[in-house]
Formats: C-alpha cells, sequence, structure tokens
C-alpha cells in the first residue's frame, strides 16, 4: 500500500475527526476568501474608476480620505486646465445619502456638470441622459434602480425632495452602477455647496508619462499648500476606507490561521498518540523516520485539500451573495479574487504543515520499543 493510500485509510478510521478538522480549516479558508477578496475587489473596483478612463491625478484637499465636507472652487480646475501637459479635467462633486425603507445606505451621489465625459462615458439603458437645464431630474444605476424598483417615469425622493427618474444606465464599475448621477449645479443648491466641486480627476498628455505627472502634480499643489494631486493608485491605497478593510480583513485571516492551526494540531496529536503501538511496529519493520513523518505530513495535507476545497467554495459563495444582496450588491462586485483564492489555499496547507509537525517529530523521537509499549 502507498503512502496516499495508507493515509487516506488512516484518516477513514476517524472520520468525525477528520470532519470537524476539515471543516474548521474550510472556515479559515472561507474567512480569507471572503475577507481578503472583499478588500481588493473594493480597491480593484475603486481604481478601475479612475484608470479606465484614462485619469492620472485624483486633486482634493489634503486628508487622505475621501472629503465630503470640505469643496474645492470650480475655478481651481480652470487653472489646473490651462496648465501645458493637461489634457482634460473632469470636476465632480459627491454626496451620500441613504433610501433607508429599501434598506440601502451610503448610496452615492455624483454630481456632474451637462458636459461631462463620464456621462457619455456610460451606457444608457433606459430613458435618456442628463442634459442642461434639467431640474429635479437624475439619473440612475442598473444596480440602483433595480433595488430601488424604479423606471424612467418615475419619481424618487432625495434630500426630501422628489427627483424624475429620466434615464437608467449601466457602468464597468459597480460604484457607479449603484448610484445617482445629477447635475452639478442641482447637487450644488441641495448640498449649499455652490461653486464647489469634491474633487477634479487630471489626465496629462501624453498619457501615463511619469514625468509630466510629477510636473504638473508639483504645479498643482504649488497652487495651494491645502490641496493634494495624487497619482490614481497611491490615491486608492491611501483611503482610510481601504487602509480600515485591508487591515481588519488582515486580523480576521490571522485569527482563522491560528485556530485551524491549532485544530490541526489537535487532530494530529490525538491521531498519533493512538496509533503510537503502530507507529513504533512501522518503525521496527524498518520504516525510516523519515517515512513517519511523509505519513503524518500526507495526512495533514490530504485534510488541508479538502478544507481549500469547501473554504474556497465557501468563501466564494459569500461574495456572490453580497454581490447580490440588494444592501451590498452597489459595493461588491462578485469576481472571482484569484490572489485571495491563492492565499487561501497556502494558508490551507500552511496550517496542515504546522498543526503536523509537533505530533511527527515527537513520535520520531521515541524509540521503537518505547512506541510498541504504548509509553
Amino acid at each position: 500500500m502507498n503512502m496516499l493510500a495508507l493515509a487516506w485509510k488512516n484518516l477513514w478510521r476517524r472520520p468525525a475527526r477528520s470532519a470537524l478538522t476539515v471543516v474548521g480549516l474550510s472556515v479559515a479558508v472561507a474567512v480569507v476568501v471572503s475577507l481578503v477578496g472583499l478588500s481588493q475587489s473594493l480597491e480593484s473596483s475603486f481604481l478601475a474608476l479612475y484608470t479606465r478612463r484614462g485619469a492620472d491625478l485624483v486633486v482634493q484637499r489634503r486628508g487622505g480620505t475621501v472629503q465630503l465636507a470640505k469643496g474645492l472652487p470650480l475655478q481651481l480646475a480652470d487653472r489646473i486646465e490651462s496648465m501645458s501637459g493637461v489634457k482634460e479635467v473632469i470636476r465632480g462633486l459627491m454626496d451620500m445619502v441613504a433610501f433607508e425603507k429599501q434598506g440601502l445606505f451610503m448610496v452615492i451621489v455624483n454630481g456632474w456638470e451637462p458636459d461631462c465625459p463620464v456621462l457619455d462615458r456610460v451606457q444608457v439603458t433606459a430613458g435618456r441622459r442628463l442634459q442642461k437645464g434639467d431640474r429635479r431630474r437624475v439619473m440612475l444605476g442598473r444596480i440602483l434602480a433595480a433595488n430601488l424598483g424604479k423606471r424612467p417615469g418615475d419619481s424618487v425622493e432625495i434630500y426630501s425632495q422628489r427627483f424624475e427618474v429620466i434615464g437608467i444606465f449601466d457602468s464597468f464599475s459597480v460604484y457607479e452602477s449603484g448610484a445617482v448621477f445629477m447635475l452639478m449645479e442641482e447637487l450644488q443648491q441641495q448640498m449649499d455647496r455652490t461653486g464647489q466641486a469634491t474633487g477634479f480627476v487630471v489626465q496629462v498628455a501624453p498619457a501615463g508619462d511619469a514625468q509630466v505627472i510629477e510636473r504638473i502634480r508639483r504645479e498643482i499643489e504649488a497652487l495651494d499648500p491645502a490641496i493634494a494631486a495624487t497619482p490614481c493608485a497611491e490615491f486608492v491605497r491611501s483611503l482610510k476606507q481601504m487602509q480600515v478593510t485591508r487591515a481588519m480583513s488582515w486580523v480576521a485571516t490571522a485569527i482563522a490561521a491560528l485556530i485551524g492551526a491549532i485544530g490541526v494540531l489537535n487532530t494530529m496529536a490525538m491521531s498519533v498518540l493512538e496509533r503510537r503501538a503502530e507507529i513504533g511496529a512501522f518503525r521496527a519493520m524498518g520504516w525510516r523516520k523519515r517515512q513517519v513523518v511523509q505519513l503524518i505530513v500526507t495526512e495533514a495535507l490530504l485534510l488541508a485539500a479538502a478544507g481549500a476545497a469547501m473554504g474556497t467554495t465557501l468563501g466564494l459563495s459569500i461574495l456572490s451573495g453580497l454581490s447580490h444582496w440588494h444592501t451590498t450588491s452597489g459595493l461588491v462586485q462578485g469576481d472571482w479574487p484569484i490572489s485571495a483564492i491563492v492565499e487561501g489555499t497556502l494558508l490551507a496547507f500552511l496550517m496542515a504543515a504546522l498543526g503536523a509537525a509537533w505530533p511527527a517529530l515527537r513520535v520520531t523521537a521515541a524509540q521503537p520499543v518505547e512506541a510498541l509499549s504504548g509509553r
């Protein structure tokens, strides 16, 4: 009988204990896949808002987060637009609202100028896009419209006022597909922020030129020490919301890893203790210490493989559920987080190896006669 078959047979001799260990490992892997995957999905989706539209710099007030309390004067965008090497400046105003009856909180409201390129780059699936002079009119993202049950011609209450839904749009980003679009002038009045924007997105020419980006960044920040012009990737990484999500996911991963490793250690230690006489017989028949260690580690790795498979399936199911749940569907992309799956699988095998190490070393340290006696 080969090593793999023997290890499999040993695990089946104690099905309840093996099953509980697999469950423990699968929970740890599911935590990694779901939480780390969620963190990565949030970050990549938010970054895609900028990179897929050719943005190079994000201009906002300093503070390391999305500044909603304080804005930037629109005149500043005109000065930036006049700089050599600047191709395009997109002005945007942002706020967050809630639709409490539908259980939707932190819904993004974007205010755009009538000629803003963003309005041309989303796909209008029903109705029409916003135009100059549209008062008390909004466009709803596909996800938000479905969650609210709204179509063009319906009305929606925002800021305690009725707005007509004139269009439904779809975007590559779940953030936008779960958002409200209205004209910037309208949103400025609702927020009492006349003449202000939350920030600007700057595209340089030639696109992506590091030297041009750095020069323009310095020129923009020289206009006002209270503002920061940040490359898109750096801006997204520096967001406090992203940092908190990332930290929470890794803390949960560390706790899950510890619990999983202890579970494997307990299973393998009990298994070795119960089979000391059997292992002593193997040693007496000529098995080397390396072969005994290989048997114990193989058993642990089989448990890890089963736990990784179950945990990955569970984690992906959680992400898929969040992407379809109306409360989070506008935030979670639902894509397969390949790197998180790899991390979860590697973690399962690492926990198995660590959990099997101590029992393996302890049993091989004993002499065959001692092992046969069960001491």
